[in-house]
This record gives C-alpha cells, structure tokens and sequence, in this order.
C-alpha cells in the first residue's frame, strides 16, 4: 500500500500522510497532482489518500473507496433518542457501565450504539482483524466533528484493537466483560453499498464453535449475535431469536 495526500493542500497534508502511512506500514509517495489511476499505474499497489477531513482507502484498480462515516450510527442514535429504543441494545440487554466486546467491529454502528447505552461508566472495545479498516475507523471515530455532544463522545469511548476474536480470547479471563457481540458480514452477501468499498479490506472470519466457546467463556451476561433472517447460524449454535418483523436482520442472544 502507498499513502499519499488529496490534490488540494497537498503540501500541508504531507505530515499527517506521512505519520499515516508509519501507523499503516506503508510507503508514502508524493501525489505530485496524479489522478488515482496514475497512481495506481505507477506503483501497482492499494492507495490510502489522507485528505483535511477524512482518509480514504482504494483497493488496487477499484474505483469505489472506502471511508469512515458514522451514517448508520447516527441515523439510530437519532431515532434512539426519540423512541428510547435500538434492535442491538434491546437484544443486549444493554445499560449504563456495562462492559461490551464487539469482536467484529467493521464499521462499528453497533460498538457505537453501546457506547451510547452503557455511558461513561461503560467500555466498548471493538476488534477488527483488518489492518487497513481498523485504522480508518480508529480515525474517523476519534476525528469526527458531526452531531451533538453525547454522540460524539459515543464515538471517541470506542476502543479499536487491529487483532482477531480469537487471538484476544486467548488472552482475556473468564467473565471480564458482560456482552460479547458478533456480525460476521460475511455469511450472506447483502448488496450495500456503503459496504462494498469495505469488503475490498476486510477480513472474512466466520464464527466458529471454538470462537463462540470463547465467547461464552469471557462474557458475564450474555453472547449477541447478528444475522440474515435467513441465517442457519442462530439454530446451528443455539442463540434465542426475538424476531422482528420485516426487519432483514435479526439479533440472535445467548444467555451465560
């Protein structure tokens, strides 16, 4: 992967591309003005374009980009407010200081969302085995100045880990955290796209009986899982599905 800056104040942009690129691992390259296919002609590689506002990532040869906004979030934060309610933190059985572990965070409208319920007395700690989309998530959620106090303050409470569910089990004691919570995008494939310049970076770890033992293991309450209404996962594993009707995704929980 190369970093470089947006076309526009490229100059003032070069610190923040370069310290960009030393979190990612990567190569920072001058952009000297050169479209996006110019740089991919020229370096053959993924592109990071760390511009005023956001940074944007594009896969080899892909046009669509991926980058934080925290639309989702905020969409349900609004309707939360106004109704007191949420599919996820309904299903969690989520209140003020409780400990969350989103173990698949993405872009993390869910670890979001408990954030707002468990307040400032609570911890969510959202892991993502992708490199590139922790780090842009990580920053979006820590820069971004849209929305009022206690959404943004949502925001910068989630803590983003770059590791797989299963290695940070390995390491966690029994019951540490009250809510574990999983979304394995993966399972089937619904068109989104808002998540197709996503799926160009993420990784596709599938729940697994080991994983979700794990789970059971370290969680104090209760394991979440969301899936497809049509998903085999909820009965294959034995989660407890509250349906919603209409509602194209389900919440599956298991009790501890």
């Amino acid at each position: 992967m190369i970093v470089t800056t947006a076309r526009k104040q490229a100059n003032a942009l070069k610190e923040k591309a370069a310290l960009c690129a030393a979190k990612l691992g990567a190569r920072f390259v001058e952009r000297q003005d050169r479209s996006l296919e110019a740089l991919f002609a020229a370096y053959g590689e993924d592109v990071c374009i760390v511009g005023k506002e956001r940074q944007t990532l594009y896969k080899y040869k892909e046009a669509v980009p991926f980058f934080y906004h925290p639309n989702a979030s905020f969409i349900r934060y609004k309707q939360w407010q106004k109704t007191g309610t949420d599919p996820f933190i309904d299903a969690a059985g989520l209140s003020t200081g409780d400990e969350v572990l989103d173990a698949t965070l993405g872009m993390g409208a869910d670890a979001v969302m408990a954030a707002i319920a468990v307040g400032r007395t609570g911890t969510v700690t959202g892991l993502e085995a992708s490199q590139p989309i922790a780090h842009i998530v990580a920053t979006g959620l820590k820069e971004w100045q849209e929305g009022d106090e206690t959404f943004l303050q949502a925001l910068r409470r989630v803590n983003v880990v770059n590791t797989g569910s299963a290695a940070y089990f390995q390491h966690m004691k029994d019951k540490s955290v009250d809510v574990v919570y999983f979304d394995p995008m993966f399972e089937t494939k619904v068109a989104s796209p808002g998540l197709e310049g996503l799926r160009h970076f993420a990784c596709s770890e599938m729940l697994t009986k080991s994983v979700l033992d794990d789970a059971k293991r370290v969680a104090r309450r209760a394991v979440v899982l969301k899936g497809h209404w049509q998903s085999e996962q909820f009965a294959r594993f034995g989660f407890t599905v509250n349906r919603r009707q209409h509602a194209t995704f389900q919440y599956g929980v298991m009790e501890v």
